[in-house]
């Protein structure tokens, strides 16, 4: 528990429009740069990456920022070629590791400075550079535990790479709901899976491939959170000529501010819709009496549904009754519970669901949503 409360206290101080670029440079220790840089790397996942045993958080932590390095040689590089390259190159650094236990892992690559716009990007650039010191990390933990990282790394990779040539073909936007949903799972709904089979490892229980019903479950639960990430950032997308909603690419400019507006309306409904997957999903993972991964996972569907709640309220929706608004105070009772006692977990989840189903039935009495669940 000192560790956990060590790791917190990393998180909660960590400012991240100021990061300690120098600070986290300096850092040779492998294990002391990964919990350093962790907190300005993530956003909310970083803090529930800290509230569980350090064997499974430093798993999660590795695969992680390797996640977050992916997504940078998406996001950063000028041109889709130049996107694939990277993205290409980063998997084939491991490519002699799954061959050859042990060996060495080849250079990440490179992306020059001046592509950071802004202090969170340059975290990024950096974490690229220093890639070494999180490979130092992955080496040390247990083979089976690396087996499940190099798994998930391949499978956002070649998600990402999807993405890529599916935006280049497409003069930067998806085409439809589909579109998203397969991103979205790319994006988030891997990571999921990779986070149920950590838990499992950690309870004993042998990991096996899921089955479809709760690879469906790990898609919803990726997709409700990463269209908050869609939703967060749609302006700053949209002025880099990345639409993940095509009507977007279809606004003129003057209207665009509308659009956009329209568009987080869109997906705060299917996000709400999606929410409803959480309980079951959450439910089915393994866990013993006392048990802090309850509590990080409860965290995440919380900062998610906190996220959706506060998007509702700057829309001018009045979604959710008082006594259903999640809180920093109402949070922390939840996750309390939530650790230290398997009905109290039970109970937070129904609770979670009563509170998307409430909120997406009140959107759905104001305009009936036009975007489908698969």
């Amino acid at each position: 528990m000192i560790d956990v409360a060590r790791r917190l206290w990393l998180n909660l101080r960590a400012d991240r429009r100021r990061p300690p670029l120098a600070r986290l440079e300096a850092l040779e220790a492998p294990e002391r740069f990964v919990e350093a840089v962790l907190p300005y790397a993530a956003r909310s996942f970083s803090l529930c990456i800290a509230l569980l045993p350090r064997r499974t958080a430093r798993a999660l932590a590795v695969a992680y920022l390797y996640c977050r390095m992916l997504d940078t040689c998406e996001d950063l590089p000028a041109t889709a070629d130049l996107k694939a390259a990277k993205l290409e190159a980063f998997l084939a650094r491991f490519d002699a590791l799954e061959r050859t236990s042990g060996a060495p892992i080849g250079p990440a690559p490179t992306i020059a400075a001046d592509r950071a716009r802004d202090a969170a990007e340059r975290v990024y650039l950096l974490l690229l550079d220093r890639a070494a010191r999180v490979d130092a990390e992955f080496l040390a933990l247990p083979p089976r535990q690396r087996a499940a990282i190099l798994r998930l790394v391949g499978r956002m990779g070649e998600g990402m790479l999807w993405a890529v040539r599916t935006f280049a073909a497409q003069e930067g936007a998806l085409a439809d709901d589909g579109q998203l949903a397969r991103y979205c799972f790319g994006v988030l709904g891997n990571p999921i899976v990779f986070a149920d089979e950590m838990q499992r490892l950690e309870c004993g229980v042998e990991p096996a491939e899921p089955d479809a019903a709760r690879i469906a479950l790990a898609a919803s639960v990726g997709e409700a959170v990463q269209l908050a990430n869609v939703a967060r950032d749609l302006e700053k997308d949209c002025a880099r000529g990345v639409f993940y909603l095509p009507e977007l690419r279809r606004a003129p400019p003057g209207e665009l501010p509308g659009a956009i507006a329209s568009a987080r309306r869109r997906l705060l409904a299917r996000a709400l819709a999606l929410g409803r997957a959480f309980q079951p999903f959450l439910a089915g993972i393994p866990s013993p009496a006392f048990s802090l991964a309850r509590g990080a996972a409860l965290l995440m569907a919380l900062f998610t549904l906190a996220f959706w709640q506060e998007t509702a309220r700057r829309l001018g929706l009045e979604l959710h009754s008082r006594r259903y608004r999640i809180t920093p105070a109402r949070s922390v009772a939840l996750v309390a519970c939530a650790v230290f006692s398997r009905r109290g977990y039970d109970a937070a989840l129904a609770r979670l669901d009563r509170i998307f189903a409430e909120a997406a039935e009140r959107l759905a009495a104001w305009s009936a949503p036009s975007w489908s669940v698969h």
